[in-house]
């Protein structure tokens, strides 16, 4: 089979109104038809403790967290095996598809074995049947047709689909031999996209880098390489530019408290911020201007930068500046907080206002804050 896609000679109605025409060869199957499915055993925390080992004889116990979304590949280390010997739980074996059918990745979750395993309640395992490709089986659950039968039978309060239901999904059939060429044919190609992918992220992740060093150079030294430069009285400082002062973040920026915002939550109005920005809107603003949000609680390590009116939620904080300094370069200030030293070694990661208060910075002058 060669790399590019063709037209088939002739096709016919597949005789479902939404699927349109379908290649003539081809049949229309149920999936019960052509695949073996069951969803796998929960396991319940004095289990997960008996079952925590790294022992390669046993099998892995493989829940929905184990399955990456973006790669879909498994994570096979993760602690939980259950001994050949006890098996008294369903096995997936090798070469056949994991889908989530419960929870939010339900239908998302999609990944392939290259070892039996043991599996959670929550995946199901969809085993193909003797004279049908299993790879071609795996690429079919993550096609949009049976992406789209699953998004219509999604139920309940979590979302979900039951067993039943995916035993009747429609699925397309081409001949084995042609199974296996698609099924070929879309391991090359993938194969060759995930490696641009990851190429593409580790060059992300060195430009972040580089955006971050840029960022903390400028507001540790200032834009003049040739400066001449003191000591700033801080062992962690280090040296600062003549002319700066060091200060603690309290003499800079006023720290402010969000609030909850569930009793001014509207479907318009002024933007409720978060960590990750406008998530909702508000009746009411709590404050206009120019400020540095900096989180409290869960993601404390993203400062952002806002400018107009605004409701805060209880997780994070707004500063506001003092003495006329310049709010954006403050803002980039804060970038360079080591939030690892002072977030709380606990589930939450959080930040205190004492913490950051008393957080020494390095500060030009307000004209040489407006230029970096």
């Amino acid at each position: 089979m060669t790399n590019k896609l063709q037209k088939y000679p002739a096709y016919k109605d597949s005789g479902v109104e939404w699927l349109g025409e379908i290649p003539e060869h081809w049949e229309l199957k149920k999936l019960k038809i052509i695949t073996t499915i069951y969803n796998g055993d929960s396991l319940n925390e004095n289990k997960k403790a008996k079952y925590e080992s790294q022992d390669v004889n046993h099998l892995a116990y493989i829940s929905s967290k184990d399955i990456d979304l973006d790669t879909s590949i498994i994570n096979y280390e993760n602690g939980l095996r259950i001994p050949k010997n006890e098996l008294k739980y369903k096995v997936a074996k090798s070469n056949s598809s994991l889908i989530c059918i419960e929870g939010g990745s339900a239908g998302r979750k999609i990944a392939f074995t290259n070892q039996d395993v043991c599996l959670v309640n929550k995946l199901a395992c969809v085993s193909a049947k003797s004279n049908i490709n299993s790879k071609f089986i795996y690429y079919t659950l993550k096609g949009s047709l049976f992406q789209t039968q699953f998004k219509i039978a999604m139920s309940g309060m979590i979302g979900g689909v039951s067993i039943s239901s995916i035993n009747n999904f429609y699925v397309l059939l081409p001949p084995l031999p042609e199974q296996t060429a698609i099924a070929s044919f879309l391991d090359r190609k993938t194969a060759l996209i995930d490696q641009a992918i990851d190429i593409k992220q580790k060059q992300i992740e060195l430009l972040k880098e580089r955006r971050q060093i840029l960022i903390h150079k400028a507001v540790t030294r200032g834009l003049n390489p040739n400066v001449k430069m003191k000591d700033s009285g801080v062992d962690w400082i280090g040296e600062v530019p003549e002319g700066w002062e060091v200060k603690r973040l309290k003499y800079v920026l006023k720290i402010n408290n969000g609030a909850d915002y569930k009793h001014v939550q509207s479907d318009y109005g002024f933007p409720v911020i978060g960590s990750g920005g406008q998530f909702a809107y508000a009746s009411k603003y709590m404050y206009d201007g120019e400020v540095v949000f900096l989180g409290r609680k869960g993601t404390v390590d993203k400062p952002l930068y806002y400018f107009g009116k605004f409701w805060a939620v209880d997780t994070m904080f707004y500063a506001i500046p003092k003495n006329k300094n310049n709010v954006r370069f403050l803002y980039y200030v804060a970038t360079t907080i080591p939030f690892k030293f002072y977030s709380t070694a606990t589930a939450l990661p959080s930040m205190t206002q004492s913490d950051l208060n008393n957080h020494m910075v390095s500060l030009p002058s307000i004209e040489e804050q407006d230029d970096i």
